[in-house]
């Protein structure tokens, strides 16, 4: 009987535990690669004959992208 309610509790906690691990995967999932331009990408768009607006454009376009589809 002690040993059945035991189980019980492993295999609540082990699920919980699951639920969890997903949660924070989906939640991280969800923002990838929604990362704005580093000082870096924006040095090489300025080189490349970008100005400061075309960068804030793009930056814009980064932060709509929607990868759950």
């Amino acid at each position: 009987m002690i040993s059945a309610v035991i189980g019980g509790v492993i295999m609540s906690a082990a699920t919980v535990a699951m639920l969890l691990a997903l949660n924070f995967t989906d939640n991280l999932m969800k923002n990838v690669g929604k990362e704005p331009l580093r000082e870096e990408e924006r040095n090489i768009l300025i080189n490349a004959g970008f100005d400061f607006s075309d960068i804030d454009i793009i930056n814009q376009d980064i932060e709509s992208l929607d990868f759950e589809k």
